[in-house]
């Protein structure tokens, strides 16, 4: 699951920071991650280590620099040690919600988000809060709650195209098909990351309704967004199979297996495939390395365990 704005904490980090360091390591920290030079970035933050100038923003930052190369574990570590530093860091709290959330782990997101609110009240008005927690409140399966505090978000906030894509995935959830295809429509624009996820569920909620042909197209739309995507690819592959189209099924699933994995929804819909061929050793190798990156997935874990025991 990817981060659908920008990032709160890196926001309140760069409006207002409180550094206990100052001079031009800093102003190249900077730099180096604007620029993208994620080697850099990581070698001036132990720079500043070794000059006994880390805290809680340096910390966010480096969460921010190890999250955008996916290296979850290091991220995670980078935000106990900001809540350490600083008690008070509601931002670190809030970065280990999001983490909490993509793990599949609601119950330690409650954990963290209580915690945020706690430093900071007034987080409960915040849009961006009331998205995570119709995400944990998705976790647990509070559909009804979930919508409650994303059409709040969408009130506060206006038509954001974000929001809309979640409320669509809420009412998949219902299986209220229709106000589903209604909510992915609004979220359409010209942002290709949410088009293809909107494309995606509108597909499932026509695939849902029988509508197998109508699904098609927009499995392949979502395709077209992302061509690498294991969750819109394996998708438009089951329609394949449910419209008989045995040809290009197999081409679609071989795509599929002929990808590397970057999301913890990729991991588990490789695993799926090699289960569905019943290649029970590959299932479990990919969830093992899916693991790696992904320690505390609950998901993960609870299937690679009922492998095990297959």
């Amino acid at each position: 699951m990817r981060k659908i704005f920008i990032s709160l904490i890196l926001s309140l980090f760069f409006v207002a920071p409180v550094f206990c360091f100052e001079g031009e390591t800093f102003s190249e920290l900077l730099e180096a991650y604007k620029n993208n030079n994620q080697k850099r970035a990581l070698s001036l933050i132990k720079k500043i280590n070794n000059e006994g100038g880390l805290d809680a923003s340096v910390y966010l930052l480096e969460y921010e620099i190890y999250k955008k190369s996916n290296k979850l574990k290091e991220a995670k570590e980078a935000l106990l040690a900001a809540v350490k530093s600083d008690e008070e860091c509601y931002e670190g709290y809030i970065g280990l919600l999001i983490l909490s959330i993509e793990n599949n782990d609601p119950e330690g997101a409650k954990l963290y988000f209580d915690k945020a609110l706690e430093i900071n009240p007034d987080l409960s008005e915040s849009p961006e809060i009331l998205y995570y927690y119709a995400k944990i409140c998705i976790l647990n399966k509070d559909f009804n709650l979930a919508k409650k505090n994303i059409l709040e978000a969408i009130e506060l906030s206006g038509e954001d195209k974000n929001y809309y894509l979640e409320l669509g995935k809420i009412y998949l959830y219902q299986k209220d098909y229709l106000k589903a295809i209604n909510a992915l429509d609004w979220a359409i624009g010209e942002d290709k990351q949410i088009n293809g996820e909107a494309y995606n569920y509108t597909g499932l909620a026509h695939y849902k309704s029988g509508n197998y042909t109508r699904a098609l197209e927009y499995f392949i739309k979502a395709k077209d967004e992302d061509s690498e995507n294991f969750v819109y690819l394996n998708n438009l592959a089951l329609c394949y199979k449910s419209l008989n189209d045995k040809e290009n099924y197999g081409l679609t699933v071989e795509a599929v297996m002929k990808l590397t994995p970057k999301r913890a929804s990729d991991y588990l819909q490789l695993s799926g495939l090699y289960f569905g061929r019943k290649d029970y050793e590959a299932a479990k190798n990919v969830l093992r390395e899916g693991l790696k990156i992904y320690p505390d997935n609950l998901l993960m874990i609870e299937l690679l365990n009922k492998l095990n025991k297959t």
